[in-house]
């Protein structure tokens, strides 16, 4: 891992750390030490709201702009936003102020997170107050480091204009049953499972533990999983039949979070948190390789985007609401309702050929196959 990409994994990773470490903060500190849950679920509404908005009618742009500048703007935005934020930090809550900085924040992420995921070649690799500054910091380096990736002219020339582009995404990801079907199944399976992780696990580590040192531990050690399913597959081959794996991924990371309610001790929990992570990570990296398989280059930045889009198209709604049903139901059992939803969906992917069989979009949209010259074409059809 060295040169550019090398540098932009490591800036990554000092941002992924600080994200962790805003995640425990802030999360414990409205949820837990606030005891509002519900506003923590408004303000992350919010942020998902825009979040969907910009995916939704600016997906476009991600095709239409070079994919490194995008990337050190939006962290560099991301950063000074989260500065702000911390400003903002105090009780009683300014609700109006925080919400409108969490959802420009959305706005960035939004643009960032299709434009890394379409950049070719990357998928191989205190107090909340604080915690915020830190974690500007670590977008700041971030931003930094995407300097130094190879500048790549736009993926997409044309006319046609903005809304042009923006249709042809969704007909894109309409005509592929795998690609419209598993985004569909994964909303259904983010509204559940990351509500319960965002609002249900605190309170449950608070319950169980007492303090916020259970469930940094559990954050912790989700985060190790992660890394292993990193380190692990880098030393793999790709999978003949990712769809199948990818599907059973998701009935492993059902239980997992499912089993977060029937962990007795700490170290139980943490091995819990193991899977969970290890699972989540193998995830992402089946579904990104996937699209940067199967999707022309000319379109990937569209379809991540409306893959963002559609995958978290209620969970505004579900945020919102979450905190009020984590405060009437039992949070242990919210927990065991989001994995029952995910082996579900996973049941449901792994039952259907339609969903589990990836293809190149080239015969569904008239482009060329999106998959390396060592993969030969029969062997795909043969999945």
């Amino acid at each position: 891992m060295r040169g550019p990409f090398g540098l932009l994994w490591a800036g990554q990773s000092v941002s992924l750390l600080g994200d962790t470490v805003f995640l425990i903060a802030f999360t414990w500190q409205l949820a837990v030490a606030w005891h509002r849950p519900g506003l923590l679920g408004v303000l992350l509404a919010a942020r998902v709201a825009a979040e969907l908005v910009t995916l939704g009618l600016g997906g476009w742009i991600v095709d239409w702009i070079a994919r490194r500048d995008l990337i050190g703007a939006a962290d560099a935005v991301r950063a000074g936003l989260l500065l702000g934020l911390a400003l903002f930090l105090h009780q009683p809550p300014p609700v109006v102020p925080m919400a409108i900085i969490l959802a420009l924040f959305g706005v960035a992420t939004a643009l960032f997170r299709p434009a890394l995921g379409a950049y070719a070649g990357l998928v191989a690799v205190g107090s909340a107050s604080t915690a915020l500054r830190l974690d500007a910091l670590s977008f700041a380096l971030a931003a930094i480091s995407a300097l130094f990736l190879p500048r790549r002219a736009p993926a997409a020339h044309g006319g046609g204009g903005a809304l042009a582009a923006t249709l042809e995404g969704f007909r894109v990801v309409r005509r592929a049953w795998w690609l419209g079907g598993g985004i569909l199944l994964a909303s259904l399976v983010n509204i559940a499972t990351i509500t319960a992780e965002r609002l249900a696990l605190p309170q449950v580590a608070n319950q169980r533990y007492g303090h916020l040192g259970g469930y940094a531990t559990i954050l912790f050690t989700i985060s190790v999983g992660a890394i292993v399913t990193n380190l692990v597959m880098d030393r793999l081959r790709p999978p003949q039949r990712p769809g199948r794996v990818f599907y059973a991924a998701v009935l492993a990371f059902g239980s997992a979070i499912a089993a977060f309610r029937f962990g007795a001790g700490l170290a139980a929990a943490g091995l819990v948190g193991v899977a969970f992570g290890a699972t989540q990570q193998l995830l992402g990296l089946l579904w990104t390789t996937g699209l940067q398989r199967y999707v022309p280059d000319r379109l990937l930045g569209r379809v991540n985007a409306i893959d963002d889009f559609g995958s978290f198209l209620f969970l505004p709604l579900s945020f919102a609401l979450g905190g009020v049903v984590v405060q009437a139901v039992s949070p242990t059992w919210v927990l065991v309702g989001a994995g029952v939803i995910a082996v579900v969906a996973a049941a449901i992917g792994l039952a259907v050929p339609a969903l589990h069989r990836w293809r190149p979009l080239g015969d569904d949209v008239g482009a060329p196959p999106a998959f390396p010259p060592s993969v030969p074409y029969a062997a795909e059809q043969a999945m």
